[in-house]
């Protein structure tokens, strides 16, 4: 809830700010994929095989955006912490934080469109998750 709470009402730049913050405090390695619209963060174990854990930060306009989508974002962020305090052998997790899906699946877009995903064994991709 504390996430959640950090990002409800926030700008879409200032909640990525935000995420990223977060990583770094769990010193999670991270990379932004600026595109022409947007900027997508993208944390990576590094593995071979992964499988893939989204969300999306922005929120639409003039709502608080705290189920849609800070509490998926605070899944995502969950995830990640767990799996780098007890990694797996052989398979990694890439959490993706995308912009702009409010707006037509901008960011994730952009990320299927320049990158490769022959390494992902498949993606969680989650929302609203807030809604039990």
């Amino acid at each position: 809830m504390k996430i959640v709470k950090n990002l409800e009402g926030k700008s879409d730049k200032t909640r990525r700010d935000i995420i990223c913050s977060y990583l770094n405090n769990l010193e999670i390695k991270y990379e932004t994929q600026e595109y022409y619209s947007g900027v997508n963060i993208i944390a990576s174990s590094g593995k071979s095989l992964e499988i893939g854990v989204a969300s999306h930060f922005d929120a639409v306009s003039n709502s608080p955006g705290a189920n849609d989508n800070a509490s998926a974002v605070a899944v995502t962020l969950e995830v990640l912490r767990r799996y780098h305090r007890h990694p797996l052998k052989n398979i990694g997790i890439r959490g993706f934080f995308f912009d702009e899906e409010e707006s037509g699946l901008v960011g994730s877009k952009a990320y299927v469109k320049n990158n490769s995903l022959d390494s992902l064994l498949g993606v969680y991709n989650m929302e609203l998750v807030g809604n039990g």
